[in-house]
């Protein structure tokens, strides 16, 4: 008989084969141990197997870590989610109007940063860096309207949580959420040592534009500026040092495994992070959002409800150049589910950026059967 990890194991041999370099895969349910499958490699000039202990960048999964420690404050009492941010950033334009709850809740109106940072891998940022180039590119709106991603927000989220706490933001993510929970391979680089050796290399697939191709994101346009960083090429190249952790800070720096992702969201989804009537700041008050390329369909803080498997699952999708992550839970059938892979593109239709998005529904669907 075959098992569910052999059917998975197929699943990411058959992603590979399409052209994907390396993956990681990690489930569970109900009263089972995680069930982890790898494929490919994690270092195409070593030709070395990816593992299940080895690190992979997880972008804007990284979202939902901080939120967490952001509404584990406020449950210790230590900030209210409906004051003005103008206490910490009374310069900042606006901030008397934005709440700390909009901060994660992608409502703050603030201006984005993440697709004019320039792609410098010897540049060490500061979180104010971040926010200047924000400001610098502009299109601030009202707080409270309509739901636009944002990263800018959790940039001032990282920085409000080391005000509040005097840790360092990767130190109070590891206190209240990666040490409860016993997770050993997860770890905030732009904060914090990290065993750099255990991380998959990152490849990136940025080929040519083809003639009069739209120049806009949602229709397949480059999200980075990766100019005099990688040229343009058919090949995959190595993008593992493009993009500093500092430059992504507490919108997208963590490295993690998928069995690590796995437990995350289990314990925080069983109240072990923040009790139940504080993860309805996460969960509940959603908002419809319209993210072209994403299967984001409801935004919480730090939590969106996206289609997989055709069923609702809720948790966040992440990238970063050379790598792709998604994390799952489905509360009704009670799995969790996380992906990791180490290829990626600045287009968010290619197969490179978004292929892992089918073999996770196909998981789903064997898990489930």
């Amino acid at each position: 008989m075959i098992s569910k990890k052999d059917d998975v194991g197929g699943l990411l041999a058959d992603y590979i084969r399409q052209g994907a370099v390396g993956a990681s895969l990690a489930f569970a349910t109900a009263g089972t141990p995680t069930v982890t499958a790898t494929a490919g490699v994690a270092d195409r000039a070593a030709n070395t197997p990816v593992t299940p202990e080895q690190l992979f960048k997880i972008g804007s999964c990284t979202k939902t870590f901080v939120a967490a420690a952001l509404v584990r404050l406020a449950e210790d009492g230590k900030v209210e989610l409906g004051a003005p941010i103008s206490t910490w950033f009374p310069d900042l334009p606006g901030a008397e109007r934005i709440s700390v709850r909009q901060l994660v809740n992608h409502r703050s109106g603030l201006p984005e940063f993440e697709y004019d940072i320039p792609m410098d891998p010897s540049r060490v940022w500061k979180p104010s860096d971040l926010v200047e180039i924000a400001y610098k590119a502009g299109g601030q709106k009202m707080p409270g309207g309509s739901a636009v991603y944002n990263n800018t927000g959790y940039v001032l989220a990282g920085m409000l949580i080391e005000a509040v706490t005097g840790q360092s933001l990767g130190a109070y993510v590891r206190q209240v959420v990666l040490q409860p929970l016993g997770l050993s391979n997860t770890w905030s680089p732009a904060t914090e040592p990290f065993p750099a050796g255990q991380l998959v290399r990152g490849y990136f697939h940025r080929p040519p534009p083809a003639a009069g191709a739209s120049a806009d994101i949602a229709s397949g346009g480059e999200m980075w500026r990766m100019d005099g960083v990688l040229p343009y090429s058919d090949e995959l190249q190595d993008s593992s040092d493009t993009f500093p952790y500092s430059g992504a800070y507490g919108c997208g720096d963590m490295v993690s495994t998928p069995t690590d992702l796995v437990a995350f969201m289990r314990g925080l989804f069983a109240g072990k992070v923040i009790s139940p009537r504080w993860f309805e700041e996460m969960f509940g008050s959603r908002a419809l959002v319209s993210f072209p390329g994403t299967r984001m369909r409801e935004t919480g803080a730090g939590l969106f409800q996206s289609s997989y498997g055709d069923r609702a699952f809720y948790g966040h999708q992440g990238s970063i150049p050379g790598y792709v992550c998604v994390m799952q839970h489905n509360p009704e059938s009670n799995l969790t589910i996380a992906m990791a892979s180490n290829i990626g593109s600045g287009n968010r239709l290619s197969f490179q950026a978004s292929g892992l998005h089918e073999v996770v529904d196909k998981a789903i669907r064997s898990i489930l059967a």
